[in-house]
C-alpha cells in the first residue's frame, strides 16, 4: 500500500468550533425596530460557530482551547442583556441616572431599562446578520491580540438565534 505523501498547497485545513455543542451560547433580548413581529421585545439563545482556515503554526492553526476563551468571553458580555444597536437610525438613545431611554421613533415606543440590563453594541442592527459581523470583528481582534497570526488565512462565524436559524459571515486574515 501506498502511503499517502501531502504537499504544501495540496489541502486546505480548518478547525471548527459548534457553538451548539461547544456551549458558546448566551440568551438575551432585543428588537428589530418597526418589524411586525420582530418589533416587540423578545429573546433567543444564541449559539456562536466558528470556523479558523490556515496552516498548522507548530501543532495548530489555533489552539481549540485559546479560540474557544476568546468566544466565550464575547459571548458572556452580551449573556442575559437587553442588546441595543446604537448605530440604529431608528432609534433614539439617551442615557440618565443609571437607565437608558430607547425611543422607536416610527412606532412611537418607549423603553425605559435599567443601564446595567443594556448592552450598547457598535452596529446597525441587532439582526443575526449584524450580531455576526460584530463576532467576526471581536474574534478577530482577540485572535490578533493573542499573538502571530501569519498562519491563519480565514475566519467563518455563524450566530444561530436558535437551533437551525442563524446568519453567517466570513473574513479573510
Amino acid at each position: 500500500m501506498e502511503t499517502l505523501k501531502l504537499h504544501p498547497g495540496d489541502t486546505k485545513l480548518f478547525i471548527e468550533l459548534d457553538g451548539w455543542m461547544a456551549k458558546l451560547r448566551f440568551s438575551a433580548t432585543h428588537m428589530i425596530p418597526d418589524h411586525p413581529k420582530c418589533g416587540r421585545l423578545h429573546g433567543h439563545t444564541y449559539a456562536v460557530s466558528v470556523r479558523v482556515e490556515g496552516t498548522p503554526a507548530g501543532e495548530f492553526i489555533i489552539d481549540f482551547i485559546e479560540l474557544k476563551d476568546i468566544v466565550k468571553d464575547i459571548c458572556d458580555r452580551l449573556d442575559h442583556r437587553v442588546l441595543i444597536a446604537e448605530n440604529d437610525s431608528r432609534l433614539k438613545i439617551t442615557e440618565e441616572d443609571g437607565h437608558y431611554t430607547v425611543e422607536v421613533l416610527k412606532s412611537c415606543k418607549h423603553y425605559v431599562l435599567p443601564e446595567d440590563d443594556v448592552l450598547l453594541l457598535p452596529i446597525n442592527s441587532v439582526s443575526a446578520e449584524d450580531l455576526c459581523k460584530y463576532f467576526i470583528k471581536e474574534i478577530s481582534a482577540g485572535i490578533r491580540n493573542n499573538g502571530a497570526t501569519d498562519n491563519i488565512t480565514a475566519l467563518h462565524v455563524r450566530v444561530d438565534e436558535g437551533i437551525g436559524q442563524g446568519a453567517g459571515c466570513n473574513m479573510d486574515f
